[in-house]
């Protein structure tokens, strides 16, 4: 621990000088981003969703519902409501990972989460022709815990970057990850499209990707925590006047404080709000756009992978290009102009020909360049209007609203789809999202006075 204090100590001011000194720990905190991708873009993105689906379908009645816990639920819409319950129930789950972050070596509990959602996902080879049941419950587990590593991995950035280069550092974040990704989904492909050579089914090809991706994120995760090591430790525990320790916040009772002062805040009040509206869109395209292109678009699964792979490395130039932009114009009109991008895809999404995969693949190129930069400067842009003190916390209550409560997208998703039974009617829906968040983006711009919310000056530190 004396070293951990350290090192943190020795942390200078100057944004050029801390920099240079936390290049061993941003490497690390750049390597999980790309250990953690992967799983977002194999999984979520490519293959566990047409994947369970099909199984899904393979386990259903004669009417092609599934029943469980004696709930009916249509085989295609198994997917999206499990995606959604895996977002929701990390509500309880995060604010849980933040206390043992603020308490404890925050490499120890990452490396906690990783390697339970990365042993979550190498067990998903065992999923049976019909196991519906288990796949959902591992997707559950990983997807829970790669919210909560992820969130622990954010609190890192302050530390990492000073206020001056928390822009550049997260999206060259995101950039690590997308290629990264690239480079993963470029062997998956090779084995997807050579699984008969190899002797396998389809369904064995991706049970095999899926295992692999798991040990991609326990190996990668390993080394970046150990390259991390020096920079997580937790704060000195607070003392009272007669030196005895002050006893802890209740976990909820903190986050209730902290959502209180937040609303002192109204720029960051504001943000979060319109975050939490276009971020449910973005989650719910990013990890349903596979079974749309299969299911509604007709996209083979062969050309479905080579979309995604070409949308990696797009991604990558993406999040570079909307770092040096917000540092031109602003992290939030940036912000803004990418979620005015995703409405247009959202609406190309939807009138794309059957079976046009030039077009799908143009759509996915367009949305590529966007999506590196969204997530990554909507986490900076937010860091830099609370204040400094109460940054740690504040990064957990935006992951908070980053993964617990983005199942609305999904759900909307999966609602549509079981009341209308057409993919494009669920498709268009999140249209909604993008489009509400882009007004609370504007009426936040206007409130409190003019000018950039991105700049170092903190907002309110009087309400520390």
């Amino acid at each position: 621990m004396g070293d951990h204090q350290n090192a943190l100590a020795a942390l200078p001011d100057d944004a050029e000088a801390r920099w240079r000194t936390t290049r061993r720990g941003r490497f690390g905190w750049y390597g999980y981003d790309c250990a953690s991708s992967v799983f977002a873009t194999s999984v979520n993105s490519i293959f566990f969703g047409p994947f369970i689906t099909d199984v899904s379908e393979a386990a259903a009645d004669s009417d092609g519902y599934l029943h469980p816990l004696g709930i009916p639920v249509l085989a295609g819409s198994f997917y999206p409501y499990v995606a959604a319950l895996s977002v929701l129930l990390q509500a309880f789950l995060l604010p849980a990972a933040a206390a043992l972050a603020e308490r404890h070596d925050k490499g120890r509990v990452l490396a906690l989460f990783a390697g339970c959602g990365a042993s979550a996902a190498i067990g998903m080879y065992g999923i049976g022709d019909t196991g519906y049941a288990l796949g959902g419950a591992l997707y559950v587990v990983s997807n829970m815990a790669l919210g909560a590593s992820i969130m622990v991995a954010n609190t890192y950035l302050p530390v990492l970057a000073a206020p001056e280069r928390q822009d550049r550092m997260s999206t060259e974040g995101s950039a690590a990850g997308f290629l990264s990704c690239g480079a993963v989904v470029l062997g998956d492909l090779a084995l997807y499209a050579n699984h008969d050579a190899l002797g396998l089914t389809e369904n064995q090809a991706v049970r095999v990707i899926l295992l692999l991706t798991g040990l991609w994120w326990l190996v990668l995760s390993g080394a970046s925590v150990w390259l991390m090591r020096g920079y997580g430790s937790p704060p000195p525990v607070p003392v009272t006047a007669t030196g005895e320790a002050e006893p802890s916040t209740g976990v909820y009772r903190a986050l209730f404080v902290a959502l209180r002062r937040l609303w002192s805040m109204p720029r960051a009040a504001w943000f979060l709000l319109a975050f939490l509206l276009y971020n449910n869109g973005m989650q719910a395209v990013t990890s349903l756009v596979g079974t749309y292109a299969v299911k509604a678009v007709g996209i083979s699964q062969d050309s479905l992978v080579v979309a995604i792979l070409a949308v990696q490395f797009v991604a990558f130039a993406g999040a570079l290009i909307a770092g040096r932009l917000a540092e031109r114009l602003g992290g939030r009109r940036v912000v803004g102009g990418l979620v005015a991008c995703w409405v247009l895809t959202v609406i190309v999404g939807a009138v794309v020909p059957d079976g046009a995969f030039f077009a799908f693949l143009a759509l996915c190129l367009g949305a590529g360049l966007v999506v590196g930069g969204t997530y990554a400067l909507s986490r900076s842009v937010f860091i830099k209007l609370v204040p400094e003190e109460h940054t740690a916390e504040y990064i957990g209550i935006f992951e908070m609203v980053n993964r617990c409560l983005a199942f609305l997208g999904t759900s909307s998703f999966g609602i549509v789809l079981q009341t209308s039974g057409s993919y494009r009617m669920a498709w268009l829906s999140l249209l909604v999202f993008f489009g509400a968040g882009a007004v609370t983006l504007l009426i936040g711009s206007r409130v409190g006075g003019k000018g950039e919310p991105g700049d170092v000056a903190k907002e309110v530190t009087a309400h520390g």
